[in-house]
């Protein structure tokens, strides 16, 4: 099988974490586990600061080339600003994720909203956290203009159910697979929007990679549907050499 692109890890300060969160941590797992490539992205960039955290993805990843840098941004510190974001591509970003539960911040909030309009002329993935019933009907308000692919992190067996009535209604939104770890959830999503819409994501080194590859590996799924999962799917939108 071909290596496994992970789109879900981060390292650097985690309160209450109860494993190293460093790097090498983290390049230790991918090469135990065959993950090829995984998009990261600085903790300091959701616990602090954008532009501290998106720098310390920067060097981290142009050190370690199987690393692919994923940009942060705070929608409460965003005022209207949109240099840092019109770099992102020529700085080597492959993504954008939000994190609005730890930021503490509604996903109707104008400041989220001016902040995606400026991120459109890039064209860069997004992917978005979710925790509690009814964000994700909200996030199809605040991003279903979106050009770009749209990935839902954080999503388990409460939510699946409203996640997929949104991936029928916007067929470029995409499910990360690290929560979906309940008997039947990866099932469900294949069989009734495909595949082609779940991407590997495991939380590491947080969260064990053996735990989402244990659950892939029994959800039922044909040889072809895993590749798709494993590594297929996000190397096509986030438009990876192969």
């Amino acid at each position: 099988m071909d290596a496994i692109v992970d789109i879900n890890t981060l390292f650097g300060p985690m309160p209450f974490a109860s494993t190293d969160m460093s790097v090498d941590t983290l390049l230790a797992l991918m090469q135990k586990h065959n993950v090829g490539r995984a998009c990261v992205l600085s903790t300091l960039g959701v616990l602090l600061d954008a532009t501290g955290g998106n720098g310390a993805t920067r060097a981290a990843t142009a050190e370690h080339p199987t690393l692919l840098p994923v940009a942060t941004f705070n929608p409460t510190t965003f005022f209207g600003d949109s240099t840092p974001l019109q770099n992102l591509r020529a700085d080597g970003f492959c993504m954008v994720r939000f994190f609005p539960r730890e930021q503490n911040w509604p996903l109707a909030f104008a400041p989220f909203t001016a902040l995606l309009e400026a991120l459109k002329p890039t064209s860069l993935p997004v992917m978005v956290g979710v925790s509690a019933i009814g964000e994700i009907t909200a996030l199809q308000e605040v991003l279903g203009s979106y050009p770009a692919p749209v990935v839902l992190s954080g999503v388990g067996a409460t939510l699946l159910a409203e996640a997929i009535a949104a991936l029928q209604r916007f067929e470029h939104w995409h499910l990360e697979t690290s929560q979906l770890l309940g008997p039947g959830c990866l099932a469900q999503v294949a069989a009734t929007v495909g595949a082609g819409r779940l991407l590997f994501g495991t939380g590491a080194p947080a969260y064990p990679i053996a735990a989402a590859l244990h659950t892939l590996h029994y959800a039922g799924l044909s040889d072809a549907e895993r590749r798709q999962v494993l590594a297929d799917n996000a190397t096509r939108i986030l438009s990876l050499a192969g």
